[in-house]
């Protein structure tokens, strides 16, 4: 690196760089206060180190989170022993320090679950959950802190050195946008968080490179002005033009994350998105590269690995899961509706809740579409199953091919003896996420969903299903909430339903399956009705004749005899594995407050839908445990909430 000598080439050991005696109107003198300012010997020194210390914090967040994410998986695992133990409540903290530990993490929830949106039915406006906000504003907290720490030099140095502070720790950012953003994800494999629950954080550590870019081109500028050598350094120097080149893909990548933007065409945006970041990394090189320390061109170095190393690693297993592609058929569904059943030779096993990313070529032949599988491993012969509401080219496309297709009766698990249907080639890029804990571990199970958001819930509740049926877990109580326009779209699952009842019933779980039609009038009126029930065939709706305690207030609810189901408000010997259909919308505070209420251990809440049911169930679980002071002596137990969102 090129280095000035004497006096002039000023350090915290030799005397800072002053202006004093310099002659700006002397083109030679000036570039020589230029070239001293640019290049003095400490600037580079501590932005490396402060660079480093970035990455130190990086490092102890990820490592803490990794921690106590395998904590929580002990703990989860411990309620399974305690469970074959024959423990009464295993899901309940007993000992001290478990108690305490809980009070802690029901304080943290109430803080963090909450999600705030100012138009709770647009796509436009969104905010991140509370907790999620906490993390954003802790990261610029700490990048401003490092930009700023004891960096206030005297003399000509000063916003040069600001500047060129900045310039590192943006330039130690580029590699944890990338580790952010890929689906072959090593910070979500090492704190078992999907993807698309970190891309939040690739956005915000975007706009946080941004605003340290704004910093140094600003600071930097500023000092230049200051001496009146912005002219003799812009037209001297390639370094700016690198730069500004640079900051201008920053700029536009960050601009065209914005929801509005990102939604009017997904294919576009990560096209050019791409294409962005390829400009980006390139301008970022030679700028790098022509400043006064070259050496933190390493960034750009392990950025470029990191993304090979993870994109291949995908790539590897993509071309490997497709060697021999699966045959897919479609169904139409009655309500718009297209069902995917993917048999593939490779893909055998996956945890509930996770998602595949299709692509059929003879129906799109340049689009994939993400759907979460509606089935496990251990059911419908261990075929993908996928459901799909049609919204613009590529899932129309499917809704037209699948209404072409031959008709096949009642959907059923068996395919032994349907009729010959017609398939397509599939590709299969996945699975990924389910991230969230283990449901069967928790004593108190609420999962809600809301239109397509069903396929999430309903594969979870399968696998819990097919868990209880072949060993004893935790889980006393589950309850299945499904919010739809009509109460016809049952039939998308109307036997998976039925299997999840019957095999949870018999290993002695209580269970209780509801759907709420918001936009149907065929169901009775709520001021005339408690509720719409299905006859045998799950495909008809009539009046409930039983009473509904489902809402009834906690100074009402010891009053319920132990033989009436609380979830159902019948006698058990009358449930059925047909749902409970009801007209509106649940009312979630009051069903997790009786969900709380009558729980023997701590409640696990799952959610999947539109951002404004996501946006509720997340106030109803936070002022349900503010309210009953879950985990503060009490005695009632807390709330684990997980929500995955259509976007």
């Amino acid at each position: 690196m090129d280095m000035s000598s004497g006096s002039s080439s000023a350090s915290p050991g030799g005397g800072w760089l002053s202006a004093s005696g310099v002659d700006f109107s002397n083109k030679t003198q000036a570039a020589a206060f230029l070239h001293d300012l640019k290049h003095q010997m400490f600037l580079p020194i501590q932005g490396a180190a402060y660079a480093r210390y970035f990455w130190y914090g990086i490092i102890v967040v990820v490592v803490v989170t990794a921690i106590f994410n395998r904590l929580w998986e002990l703990i989860l695992r411990n309620r399974i022993r305690a469970n074959a133990a024959k423990q009464i409540h295993p899901a309940k903290p007993k000992i001290l320090f478990m108690k305490a530990l809980s009070t802690v993490t029901a304080i943290i929830r109430e803080a963090s679950y909450l999600q705030f949106t100012p138009a709770r039915r647009s796509s436009c406006v969104m905010f991140p959950s509370v907790g999620s906000i906490y993390i954003i504003l802790a990261y610029f907290g700490f990048i401003v802190g490092l930009t700023f720490t004891n960096n206030n030099i005297p003399e000509a140095g000063h916003w040069q050195s600001l500047g060129v502070r900045a310039g590192w720790i943006g330039a130690a950012q580029v590699p944890l946008l990338v580790l952010l953003a890929g689906k072959f994800n090593i910070i979500g494999f090492i704190c078992n968080s999907s993807y698309e629950r970190l891309n939040i954080y690739h956005r915000w550590v975007a706009r946080g490179l941004l605003l340290l870019s704004t910093f140094h081109f600003a600071f930097q500028n500023h000092g230049w002005d200051i001496f009146h050598i912005s002219d003799l350094e812009w037209t001297t120097d390639t370094c700016p033009i690198y730069g500004i080149s640079a900051y201008a893909f920053i700029l536009w990548m960050n601009l065209t994350t914005f929801a509005p933007i990102r939604y009017f065409s997904y294919r576009f945006f990560v096209i050019q998105h791409m294409l962005t970041y390829f400009g980006f990394i390139i301008a970022l090189s030679f700028h790098l590269d022509t400043s006064p320390g070259p050496q933190s061109q390493n960034y750009v170095y392990a950025t470029v690995a990191i993304f090979l190393i993870t994109n291949i690693a995908r790539i590897v297993r993509y071309i490997y899961y497709n060697i021999r592609p699966g045959r897919a058929s479609l169904e139409s569904l009655e309500g718009d509706a297209t069902r995917i059943r993917i048999s593939s030779r490779l893909i055998k096993t996956w945890t509930p809740g996770r998602h595949v990313l299709v692509a059929i070529p003879g129906i799109e032949l340049y689009f994939s579409i993400p759907a979460t599988i509606i089935s496990t491993p251990t059911s419908h012969n261990g075929d993908i199953v996928l459901l799909m509401k049609p919204h613009k080219r590529f899932t129309k496309r499917l809704f037209s091919a699948a209404g072409s297709s031959p008709p096949s009766s009642e959907f059923s698990t068996d395919y032994s003896n349907s009729p010959p249907v017609k398939s397509y080639v599939t590709l299969i890029d996945g699975p990924y996420g389910g991230s969230h804990s283990d449901f069967a571990c928790f004593d108190t199970l609420i999962l809600i969903a809301g239109s397509t958001g069903v396929t999430f819930a309903l594969s979870n509740l399968l696998a819990i299903a097919h868990l209880a049926a072949t060993e004893k877990i935790p889980l006393r109580i589950v309850r299945f909430i499904w919010v739809v326009k009509k109460h016809n779209w049952i039939s998308w699952v109307s036997e998976e339903l039925k299997t999840s009842f019957n095999l949870l019933h018999d290993a002695g779980i209580e269970v209780c399956i509801e759907v709420y039609a918001t936009c149907d009038d065929s169901l009775a009126d709520p001021a005339d009705s408690n509720g719409c029930q299905c006859d045998d065939n799950c495909n008809c709706c009539k009046p409930s004749q039983s009473e509904n305690t489902h809402y009834l207030p906690s100074s009402e609810k010891s009053a319920i005899p132990e033989n009436i189901s609380t979830l159902n408000g019948a006698p058990k010997a009358h449930v059925t594995s047909c749902p409970d259909l009801r007209k509106g919308r649940p009312a979630f505070g009051e069903i997790m407050r009786e969900a709380v209420v009558h729980a023997g251990g701590e409640v696990a809440v799952a959610a999947c839908g539109p951002l404004g049911l996501l946006v509720s169930v997340r106030s109803a679980v936070v002022i349900t445990s503010d309210d009953l002071a879950v985990h503060k002596g009490t005695g009632y137990q807390g709330i684990y909430l997980h929500v995955e969102s259509f976007k």
